[in-house]
């Protein structure tokens, strides 16, 4: 996490939270900008799931772990984790500078264990109510991942080649190039951090967030390469319990680690990262923001702020409490993050004796959709050097690599096997039955977080609705599908509507456009956009009044890659037109899978912005198969004008409607005198769904065909002509204007929106690039089309 001294910067939180100050002793705010951090993670590694997943899980486990405690069968245990600190230096003789003290190193680890005891006597005691001790020790390793024996307990000195380092070169080179395994060691790296933030500043340090994989459907745990804390060397040690002289001011005794590992066991920043926001712990009083020096007594959000406590950005000697609430936090955690659960069962710290091995492993996922990948990561203990996999109905099927991945090609429930084995002997075959389900259905299918009751909410604090048109002018909703089985494909969705009105009713020409974003955005939020179909509103206000979903196809599939993605709608604003999505009841979701983008264009959970926990009634068809896909190129048509369909996904089309020009191939030209269906078939490939349909709307209004009134209005100039023309239309309308050109066919080329705001709208056009011929230029305006045929020569 960053520690941070500079005016004001973004407050947020993460797993690599960073930590940062001014070089010096006087500063003013620290701020941090940790849930960028956190995003960026997840975005790179999308398997992490979401940080409102894991707080949902930590929650669960904190109240089942309170029941067993008041039942009494749940005895309080000093927990022990094992050290090493990877010092990282540039040559420095060991005791100068970078390449700190054996010392050094062991007055920051006995600070470390005073904080987190709570230990009488020393700088971590506190008299305070809800004041704890966390029953949480840190001992120093004495053997290396080979087994032997360390000349210095703990400490790993390694020459970077190098007098400095950002994050960039610490997370993509330095971290993997020298953790030990995070199954048995806490990683913690002491290096010189030269990185200076937008707003000034220094980083002191940051950590990683623990992450959970034992969850349904979460099929990973995150990046164990990166999984640890950085401090910067100045920052590491007690100057109380020795003579370090290239500590700094205020950041010298050892609080600097006590802080990034509370991050490292799941702790949130005491201010929730928001003004008056929430760290989930309650015995933490609610404050603004970050406290900077000691101001003791100060208050905000209603309560005198704990500016004691290690997870705010006090200086180093005022801080000295960890609360209760924030123990039972960091207790769920080390009962449900499997890397820091396995630190439990480590044995690095202790005097070792020669003994055979005992094998142990998890898998990343233990269930997978047909053709998937699952990476097995070895536990074992008593230190093996060699591994002897056998995976039932996998590929390979035996495996001598320590962290093998593994391919299901078949469906099923599948044994694994593993025998581990050293100079001593070979351990007991582990054999864990049905411990992988591989799953054939589900190829494709439809998946939701919709699970409740149908409601319209209101706005909140406002009038309109929550998922639809309202006073703040939302602009978009979405719905954050975490994609937890990897599909890659997504055919289209469904949608169910609470609210429609059209000012024009059912001849309205209003759209309302289903849009997909992946979820690469801050904090998982929507990103890019991923496809797009317009759907008219007046299919809506019939779904709608018939009480069903509204059923959409892409135009073409959308590639998802088997990453997390979102379904949602923007949100135009025409007079007396409205929709409003379905949703469930506040907390009937605990997921914060809904979205809105405000007037300003930010994308901000509802649960992070207007306190309310829901989802939407969206639902996406998707698949690891390909689906017939169809698309027209244009939704409304006036009578005698054709519009082109075309189809994808398989290898054989055939269609069916009145007015086709041919019934097969992937594109066909219609005709239609009055609104129709047209419905294609798809053949020739393996598909999810081989049939797709396409409405073409025809007005029951006519062209504006009387020469003189088009030449009264509509005017293009010169033609014939090279390409290059002007398009000029006049008259007292005003509004909305679509300018298109369509070619001798009726297949539309261009079509652009403009706002027609005088008496005289004009707007060059460029048909040079298009071959020569006749072609129609047609301005719609309001309920009346306009058209002119125009020679390029």
């Amino acid at each position: 996490m960053f520690r941070l001294v500079l005016s004001l910067f973004l407050i947020a939180l993460l797993p690599q939270a960073l930590y940062a100050q001014t070089l010096t002793p006087v500063r003013s705010t620290q701020q941090c900008a940790t849930m960028e951090r956190d995003s960026a993670l997840r975005a790179k590694y999308p398997q992490l799931g979401s940080l409102q997943e894991f707080e949902r899980a930590l929650q669960v486990k904190m109240l089942d772990l309170k029941k067993q405690m008041q039942a009494g069968r749940l005895a309080a245990t000093v927990i022990t984790i094992p050290v090493v600190v990877h010092v990282v230096h540039n040559g420095e003789s060991v005791g100068v500078g970078r390449n700190i003290s054996q010392a050094q190193v062991q007055a920051q680890l006995a600070t470390l264990n005073e904080d987190y005891r709570r230990k009488a006597g020393t700088r971590g005691f506190n008299d305070n109510p809800v004041g704890a001790d966390i029953e949480i020790e840190f001992c120093l390793s004495v053997v290396n991942p080979q087994g032997l024996t360390m000349a210095e307990p703990g400490i790993d000195r390694y020459n970077g080649s190098r007098a400095n380092w950002n994050t960039s070169d610490i997370d993509g080179v330095l971290k993997p190039s020298t953790y030990w395994n995070p199954d048995k060691y806490y990683n913690i790296w002491v290096v010189d951090l030269n990185e200076t933030l937008s707003g000034g500043g220094q980083l002191l340090g940051y950590a990683q967030f623990p992450s959970q994989s034992n969850l349904v459907g979460i099929p990973s745990d995150g990046p164990g390469s990166t999984d640890g804390v950085v401090i910067d060397y100045r920052s590491f040690g007690n100057v109380d319990k020795g003579n370090f002289p290239s500590m700094r001011a205020t950041y010298n005794l050892g609080r600097t680690l006590t802080h990034e590992t509370g991050h490292w066991l799941g702790l949130r920043h005491i201010w929730g990262d928001a003004n008056c926001g929430d760290d989930f712990c309650a015995d933490t009083p609610t404050q603004a923001s970050a406290s900077s020096g000691c101001p003791t007594g100060r208050v905000s959000c209603g309560s005198t702020n704990m500016v004691q406590n290690y997870m705010d950005y006090s200086n180093d000697a005022c801080m000295n409490i960890f609360t209760i609430n924030q123990k039972d936090r960091i207790r769920a955690v080390m009962a449900i993050s499997p890397r820091r659960l396995s630190l439990l069962s480590s044995n690095v710290c202790g005097t070792q004796v020669a003994a055979r091995p005992q094998s142990n492993f998890r898998a990343d996922n233990q269930q997978v959709l047909l053709g998937g990948q699952i990476k097995f990561n070895d536990l074992s203990g008593n230190f093996p050097t060699k591994w002897e996999w056998t995976f039932e109905g996998g590929t390979p099927a035996t495996s001598t690599d320590q962290n093998p991945t593994v391919t299901y090609n078949q469906p099923g429930k599948f044994k694994v096997t593993l025998v581990t084995s050293n100079a001593v002997g070979a351990s007991d075959p582990l054999v864990r039955t049905d411990y992988i389900e591989v799953l054939n259905q589900g190829l494709c299918t439809e998946i939701t977080n919709f699970n409740g009751t149908p409601s319209v909410l209101r706005e909140v604090n406002g009038t309109g609705y929550l998922a639809g048109q309202n006073s703040h002018k939302s602009q978009a909703v979405s719905e954050f599908f975490q994609n937890k089985l990897g599909y890659t494909n997504l055919a289209g969705a469904s949608l169910k509507f609470g609210v429609a009105k059209a000012a024009k009713g059912a001849t309205t020409e209003s759209i309302v456009t289903v849009t997909v974003w992946n979820g690469r955005g801050f904090q998982n939020g929507p990103g890019a956009i991923l496809g797009q179909k317009d759907v008219p509103l007046r299919v809506i206000l019939d779904d709608v009044a018939n009480n069903r979903a509204t059923s959409v196809t892409f135009d073409k599939n959308v590639p998802i890659g088997g990453l997390p993605f979102h379904i949602g709608i923007t949100l135009p604003y025409v007079a007396g037109d409205s929709v409003a999505l379905i949703t469930t009841k506040n907390g009937e979701s605990l997921f914060a899978t809904s979205w809105r983008q405000n007037q300003k264009g930010d994308w901000l959970r509802y649960a992070d912005s207007l306190g309310v926990n829901v989802a939407h009634n969206v639902a996406a068809r998707v698949g690891q198969k390909s689906s017939v896909q169809v698309a027209s190129t244009a939704l409304f048509i006036n009578p005698g004008e054709t519009v082109t369909l075309n189809a994808r996904g398989a290898s054989v089309f055939t269609w069916s409607g009145t007015g086709l020009n041919t019934t097969l191939g992937p594109q066909v030209v219609a005709q239609p005198t009055q609104t129709t269906s047209y419905t294609v078939s798809g053949s020739g490939l393996d598909l999810c769904t081989a049939d797709a349909v396409v409405n073409v709307y025809v007005r029951l209004g006519t062209v504006t065909a009387n020469p003189s009134l088009v030449d009264q209005f509509m005017l293009v100039t010169p033609n014939p002509s090279d390409g290059q023309m002007v398009v000029s239309f006049s008259g007292p309308q005003r509004g909305a204007l679509t300018l298109g050109v369509r070619n001798i066919n009726g297949l539309e080329l261009m079509q652009q929106k403009y706002q027609k705001t005088t008496d005289t709208f004009e707007q060059p056009l460029d048909l040079k690039s298009s071959p020569g011929g006749v072609y129609f230029v047609e301005i719609r305006i309001g309920e009346n089309v306009y058209r002119k045929r125009v020679v390029k020569q």
